[in-house]
């Protein structure tokens, strides 16, 4: 009962600010010189493709190992996080622009995420009550 009333209680306080959020901003700040903002732009795509690397590269040892199932969500959630990387740099440097498309990788990442800890979790729990 108290998670219903807390996930309720979070989208009223945020649904408020999306409508604020259309086109024009009620707050315009910027934190960053656009020479920085570039290079983090930069570093986080590298991070982002090194990271879904190793991502695979880790789902391919655990193969066979208990939580395999995990590490292979994981690693496509690693996998869709890079594109969404590839697809933003792009996307800043007008080099491509798909309207709706980050959205769309957004939705899908956060989508698989939830179900990989959804059924982790559902796993662990069986196995830690003893329930095969």
């Amino acid at each position: 009962m108290w998670k219903k009333i807390i996930a309720v209680t979070g989208l009223a306080w945020t649904l408020p600010l999306i409508a604020l959020a259309e086109d024009s901003y009620a707050i315009n700040v910027s934190f960053l010189p656009e020479s920085v903002e570039n290079a983090l732009e930069i570093i986080i795509l590298v991070l982002a493709v090194i990271a879904a690397v190793y991502a695979v590269k880790l789902a391919a040892l655990s193969q066979g190992g208990a939580l395999e199932k995990t590490w292979n969500w994981l690693a496509i959630v690693a996998l869709v996080f890079a594109v969404l990387e590839i697809y933003g740099t792009l996307n800043g440097y007008g080099i491509l622009r798909i309207g709706g498309l980050g959205d769309v990788i957004e939705l899908v990442m956060a989508v698989v995420l939830v179900i990989v800890f959804y059924r982790t979790r559902k796993d662990l729990l069986k196995k830690l009550l003893g329930k095969n």
